[in-house]
């Protein structure tokens, strides 16, 4: 131990030594170099600003051999080395005096200004710029013995820190050799630490296996929430679809047939809009602990999204997985209480069973096109795909491509049908009325081309050549007579629908009072301020607006009640029926009372008989429509020279019995 301590002494004693050897030697090349550092950078800022001085005068001068680059470069090396002079000691040393502050500034605000005018300036500018840097030339050299001066000073005080330096080092040295005799004390012991340390590793590993198995179960939490809803706590889309496509291996390998069971809720987006999401919220939750319960061993719930869930099992087969369908709706409809609130809501389910599906992304397609179908038959259906689902998807992009293509085809036509005044049987005006004849499909009725227009955005540009040719055509006819253009309501929520108006009424030369736009009740349903805002700009051009099918709505007194329409339509509904039945008679009625108080025009359509015609005249109706009058047809048949409707019949109208008193009216 006397000589392990020995050595450790020896080793410090040579360490002291070392380190004196160093500092001597440190001190002995500060002597040498370090005294002219300084004041060595301000010496060669002053040359380099002389150089740059005499370059700048040899070029104001024209000298062959300085150009502007030259001055250029001299002045890009003056700048850096004027940034030196704000940086370190050298800044201490300019900003301890005033003078040497301001002849900094005056430096800096010269070279700035020939650094921005360098190219600019002509041979007064550069004179004047050497009259600047002249006046600067004694203060520069002035700044040069200074800083010899002053760095001469600092390094003399450098020196006689670093000797104090010395003396501490030494100190140090021996404190050391002290902490050596400490130090071997504590070897001494070593066997004591280390068995402490053997303890302390020991509750370590222990510690490490306790944090090993709290990761493991995180990582356990972390693929859960991976691959689980957290709303519901159901598997969401990523498991789906692992499992369904182990189900399709097995099913290919001769397992099980793998079966999917989609189903979203039907007007779950109402109880979100009406109810809160809160709401909405434990309704899905509420959903899913149903499906769970339904479930059997083996089988995954999931919900996919939004109010989109999935059921995959196996084994079933197409009975089977319809009857399990029937079973799952009748268990979701059953009400639910919420948040001390009742909700029933109901659901329809897409079934696919796989066969030969080559991927787990066309069997979900298949189970997608089976709900599709489901929902187009309305709430509570079940549907199991069937190949012919497909052949109608085929057949509904065919239908939407053909009539992408029948209004650049040709194929589209405006028919005209009349409107004729109740008392004179003057026709008074004409609606016009879309007709598609395609070459293969025939003439398509409008009930089946019209939603699958606004489904696919078509209707803008359908609606408004619709509106161009039925002015057009109109600018032609006599000035008594109107043209009446349907506005579908997706068109009506058009921010351009004002100025496309205005612009084909423009365009075609109509007069707007001539033009008259029919909307149903359902684009009032929102009642908000766009809407309102349309109908007054348009009614403000001097456009007549009317109220399609009025009585079939939701609110049609209320809609009356907003906007003061022009022209109210009754629906055919009542008008086929007024003259058998009471209720029919008296809704007719009510309705022309009703617009008449408002000072609107009411006009009946759907005018197949005399009897009928007879009815709405008696109760006051204004104007009529109908096969009666007369059948749309194309504008070339039109003839406006017979302004009044054929009276045949008229004198049926005679022979009625007193409406009134057939339907037991005082």
């Amino acid at each position: 131990m006397k000589r392990f301590l020995g050595i450790i002494i020896c080793c410090f004693v040579v360490a002291t030594a070392y380190i004196a050897y160093v500092i001597a030697e440190r001190q002995t090349a500060l002597q040498k170099f370090a005294r002219y550092n300084d004041s060595w950078a301000v010496g060669q800022t002053v040359s380099e600003y002389m150089r740059l001085e005499h370059r700048l005068a040899a070029y104001a001068l024209g000298m062959d051999d300085v150009n502007r680059d030259e001055v250029r470069l001299r002045l890009d090396i003056m700048i850096g080395r004027m940034e030196l002079l704000k940086q370190g000691n050298l800044h201490a040393f300019v900003e301890q005096d005033p003078q040497r502050r301001e002849l900094l500034l005056k430096l800096t605000n010269v070279l700035e200004t020939l650094d921005q005018r360098l190219d600019a300036l002509d041979s007064e500018g550069l004179k004047t710029i050497l009259e600047s840097m002249a006046a600067l030339d004694a203060s520069m050299t002035a700044l040069a013995s200074t800083a010899v001066e002053f760095d001469v000073g600092l390094i003399d005080a450098a020196q006689a820190e670093l000797r104090q330096l010395h003396l501490i080092y030494t100190g140090l040295a021996g404190g050391l050799i002290f902490c050596g005799v400490g130090l071997v004390v504590l070897l001494l012991r070593h066997n004591s630490l280390l068995d402490g340390a053997h303890r302390k590793m020991k509750d370590l590993t222990d510690n490490l296996r306790e944090a090993s198995g709290e990761l493991k179960l995180q990582n356990y939490r972390l693929k859960h929430v991976a691959h689980h809803d957290a709303l519901t706590g159901l598997p969401n889309r990523i498991l789906f679809r692992t499992d369904l496509e182990a189900r399709l291996k097995t099913a290919i390998a001769g397992g099980p047939t793998a079966v999917i069971f989609l189903l979203d809720l039907d007007g779950f987006k109402d109880v979100n809009d009406t109810l809160g999401h809160d709401v909405g919220d434990g309704l899905l939750q509420a959903v899913a602990s149903r499906l769970t319960k339904l479930s059997r061993d083996g089988d995954l719930i999931c919900r996919l999204g939004g109010d989109e869930f999935a059921i995959l099992t196996a084994g079933l087969s197409e009975i089977q997985a319809y009857d399990f369908a029937r079973h799952v709706m009748d268990e979701i409809s059953f009400p639910y209480q919420v948040s001390e609130r009742e909700i029933k809501i109901g659901t329809c389910v897409g079934v696919a069973i796989s066969e030969a599906e080559p991927d787990a992304d066309e069997l979900f397609k298949h189970a997608d096109l089976a709900l599709y179908e489901a929902k187009s038959l309305g709430s509570g259906h079940a549907c199991v795909f069937q190949s012919q689902m497909q052949t109608r998807l085929t057949e509904k992009k065919s239908f939407e491509a053909d009539l992408k293509q029948a209004l650049r085809n040709g194929e589209l036509e405006l028919f005209y049908q009349p409107q004729v005044n109740t008392i004179t049987r003057e026709i008074c005006g004409y609606e016009a009325l879309l007709r598609w004849f395609h070459p293969i499909r025939g003439q398509v009725p409008p009930s089946e081309f019209i939603p699958v227009a606004e489904n696919i955005g078509l209707i803008h540009e359908l609606g408004e050549w619709v509106l161009r040719t039925a002015c057009l055509e109109a600018a032609r006819w006599p000035r008594s007579l109107k043209v009446a253009v349907n506005l579908s309501p997706v068109q009506f929520r058009s921010r351009n629908l004002i100025q496309s108006v205005v612009t084909i009424l423009t365009q075609s030369g109509l007069d707007p009072n001539r033009l008259e736009l029919e909307i149903t009740e359902s684009v009032l349903l929102d009642k908000n301020e766009q809407t309102l805002d349309t109908l007054t700009e348009l009614k403000a051009v001097g456009i007549q607006i009317a109220m399609d099918d009025f009585g079939t709505g939701y609110s049609s007194l209320g809609s009356l009640r907003s906007f003061p329409f022009d022209k109210i339509k009754i629906d055919r509904s009542f008008v086929r029926d007024v003259t058998t039945r009471a209720d029919a008679f008296a809704i007719v009625e009510l309705v022309t009372g009703v617009g008449r108080s408002l000072g609107m025009t009411t006009i009946a359509e759907g005018i197949e008989t005399e009897e009928q015609f007879a009815c709405v005249k008696q109760v006051g109706c204004e104007q009529v429509q109908g096969y009666l009058m007369g059948m749309p047809v194309p504008a070339a048949r039109l003839e406006h020279h017979r302004q009044v409707v054929d009276y045949d019949g008229l004198m049926e109208y005679e022979r009625l019995v007193d409406a009134q008193a057939v339907f037991g009216r005082g």
